[in-house]
Formats: structure tokens, sequence, C-alpha cells
């Protein structure tokens, strides 16, 4: 799980870091931070609970968690995409507030299912 987010991380770095090249000078932050929700919603609660050796929460609230982890990186890079092109999408709000409810969704869901 750790090893896939830092991948990610990296993967997302990269991709930001290349874009940005190509963009004649033209950044966004939302391109240049994108790295960011995986490496600190992603590595560090995966490490946390490696290194402190948590209980591992259950299937589907790692699967809610990561949803929510992937649709804040997507849109922030897509939001950077888009402001590097220099125009504006009302819709962009659709992916923090998505990413957010499935973050939320996995912590309710990780304490309605967690055992004593």
């Amino acid at each position: 799980m750790a090893f896939g987010y830092l991948a990610a991380a990296i993967f997302m770095a990269l991709f930001g870091g290349i874009y940005e090249i190509f963009s004649h000078r033209v950044y966004s932050y939302y391109m240049i931070y994108a790295f960011g929700f995986p490496l600190v919603m992603g590595l560090l609660p995966a490490l946390a609970i490696v290194i402190f050796d948590l209980r591992i929460p259950e299937d589907n609230t790692i699967r809610l968690w990561n949803y929510g982890v992937a649709t804040l990186t997507i849109g922030s890079a897509m939001k950077g995409v888009i402001d590097i092109y220099g125009t504006t999408n009302r819709l962009m709000i659709v992916y923090p507030l998505v990413g957010v409810i499935l973050i939320i969704a996995a912590v309710i869901h990780g304490f309605i299912t967690r055992k004593a």
C-alpha cells in the first residue's frame, strides 16, 4: 500500500514537472503540488500503520480512502491543466467535493466497522 502511494506521488511530481516544462512559463500551484495528495494522505497514513503497528482497516474502508485520494489527485492535476491552458470551468468543483465526500465516507465506514 505504501509503495503504491509513493509511486503515485513520484509519478505526479514527474508529470507536473514535465507538463510545466512545456507550458511556456505558465505555472499552476494545483499542478505543482498535485503530488502532495498521495504523499500526505496516502503514504503517511500507510507508514503510520506499519511503524506504529496499528490495525489495518477493512478493505472497503481502504478502497473508499484510495478513491478519495485518487479523486483529489486527479482533480488537482486537471485544475492545473485548466489553469495553464488559461481558462476556467465551473465543473472543476466536482473533484474536491467528491474527493472530500469519499474521504469522509471512509472515516465513517472505518468507525462503524471497527471492532474492539
